[in-house]
């Protein structure tokens, strides 16, 4: 609908919301949004995946999960063939949903807020992994990114084995057109040697 006073409050503020952080499914939408809520269910730390196939967020979950432990954290998935949410994060390219419980409405608990906070920190401490730039000597698998173009193209490594770059970001390979090197690993094996006195 087109903006305008005598809609609902709620319709005109998920309009502004919509127009700040998307368009859904744009290019401009933000990266990612975390919706944050407490809940009086005796949940616990459960994360909401809303696409079975969205490898980032299922990669950022599983550290999240690994990083809380032994404090058990829960992925509720709730994908469906052709119900669209429309939650505020939904417009995120990658919206992540974050439930903890058990707290009663209008009670304050400090060990739940606690919980939020740890789940935020790792999710932010993932991001920041995902995106350091200097990747030297890390494994780069076939059909793994490799470069993202100013288009926001991605294109993967090609070829049928794995490579571990080095000189990532060398400035001196700039004139060369060179991101880095790919070098592959290998086991050395050498006889023993003996020295002699004279």
């Amino acid at each position: 609908k087109k903006m305008s006073e005598d809609l609902p409050y709620e319709v005109r503020r998920a309009q502004e919301i919509y127009h700040l952080f998307g368009p859904k499914g744009g290019e401009d939408s933000y990266d990612i949004i975390f919706d944050l809520h407490n809940t009086t269910s005796n949940m616990g730390c459960t994360l909401i995946l809303e696409d079975s196939r969205n490898n980032f967020l299922i990669q950022m979950f599983h550290y999240i999960k690994t990083s809380l432990a032994p404090l058990p954290c829960y992925v509720y998935l709730i994908e469906h063939p052709s119900l669209k949410y429309a939650t505020t994060r939904s417009i995120a390219k990658y919206p992540v949903g974050i439930e903890v419980g058990p707290q009663p409405q209008g009670v304050l608990r400090a060990d739940i807020l606690d919980q939020m906070r740890k789940m935020i920190k790792h999710a932010l401490d993932f991001i920041h992994h995902f995106n350091e730039e200097d990747q030297d000597w890390k494994p780069l698998h076939p059909g793994d990114p490799m470069f993202l173009t100013l288009d926001g193209k991605t294109m993967p490594l090609g070829g049928d084995r794995t490579v571990y770059p080095v000189f990532v970001n060398e400035a001196a390979y700039y004139e060369k057109k060179e991101a880095f090197a790919k070098t592959t690993k290998l086991t050395l094996n050498a006889k023993g040697i003996r020295c002699s006195v004279h």
